[in-house]
C-alpha cells in the first residue's frame, strides 16, 4: 500500500512529537504492509517563514529517513506537505514553487474545517490555473461538504481529488464526517483513501482495517485502486 498523508517528521508540527514516534509509527506502517509513506507536515504561511520552514522539514526528513534504514524498517518515505490555502500561499506561489507530493506536481491542499465553499472553490481554481494538480485532504471533515456532499461532487468534476482520511470512516471525527465520507465513497468520488497519520496510538499509519473494509464492502480492486495504484500514479505525477 502507499500511505499518502502522514505527519511522522518529529517536531516539526502536531504529529510525531520525537524520533522515537517517528519509528514506531514507520513500523506500524510497514508492518501492515504499507511500502511507501509520504511525509506531509503542516505547512501554514500564516504561522511561519517558508524558508525557514522548508529549511527544517528538508532536515528533518533526511533524518528520519536515516533513522528508518538503520532501524532496517522497509519503508521508503517520499516528500510532500499538506499545504493551508489562503491568500498567503497564493502570493507565495507567485514566485516560488509550492511543495508538491514527490516533487510530482500535485500538492496536497488543505483548508479551515469552518471555510465557506465559494471561497475554497476560488482558492483551488486558482492553484489549478498555475498548473498544479489538486489532492484535497480529508473533503468529509470540511462544514460545506457535511452540510451539502454534492459539494464534493462539484469539486471532483473541476479535477480535485478528494482524499478521505481512514479514520473518518471508523467515527473517529464524529457522525458527520463519517457520513459524508460514506456519502464520498459510495458514489465514486474518492480519489484516495490516507492515514493521516499524527501520533503512533490514536492517529496510526495501520491501513489494515481500511483495507479489509474496503475489500469486503467494494472488492479487492477498490482497495487496489485507493490504497495503491491512485496514490503510486499522484506520487509519479500520472
Amino acid at each position: 500500500m502507499i500511505d499518502l498523508h502522514a505527519h511522522i517528521i518529529p517536531g516539526i508540527d502536531d504529529g510525531a512529537q520525537s524520533p522515537a514516534d517517528a519509528l514506531e509509527m514507520a513500523e506500524s506502517a510497514a508492518d501492515c504492509g504499507v511500502r511507501i509513506l509520504t511525509a506531509t507536515a503542516h505547512m501554514n504561511l500564516d504561522a511561519c517563514d517558508p524558508e525557514v520552514h522548508l529549511a527544517k522539514y528538508r532536515e528533518g526528513l533526511s533524518a528520519l529517513r536515516a533513522g528508518i534504514a538503520k532501524a532496517g524498517i522497509r519503508l521508503r518515505v517520499a516528500s510532500g506537505m499538506e499545504l493551508l490555502v489562503n491568500d498567503r500561499l497564493l502570493r507565495y506561489a507567485e514566485e516560488h514553487p509550492l511543495p508538491s507530493l514527490n516533487g510530482s506536481g500535485c500538492l496536497l491542499a488543505e483548508f479551515y474545517f469552518d471555510v465557506r465553499y465559494s471561497y475554497a472553490e476560488r482558492m483551488l481554481s486558482a492553484l489549478q490555473e498555475k498548473g498544479y494538480r489538486i489532492v484535497l485532504a480529508h473533503p468529509e471533515r470540511y462544514a460545506f461538504i457535511r452540510q451539502d456532499p454534492e459539494r464534493a461532487r462539484e469539486l471532483a468534476d473541476n479535477g480535485v481529488i478528494l482524499q478521505l482520511n481512514k479514520g473518518s470512516f471508523f467515527r473517529e471525527f464524529g457522525e458527520r464526517s463519517y457520513h459524508a465520507a460514506r456519502w464520498i465513497l459510495s458514489r465514486g468520488l474518492t480519489g484516495v483513501i490516507a492515514s493521516d497519520a499524527h501520533d503512533p496510538v490514536m492517529r496510526t499509519t495501520d491501513l489494515a482495517e481500511m483495507k479489509e473494509l474496503l475489500e469486503t464492502e467494494y472488492g479487492p480492486d477498490t482497495a487496489e485502486l485507493l490504497l495503491v495504484k491512485r496514490p503510486g500514479a499522484i506520487l509519479r505525477g500520472k
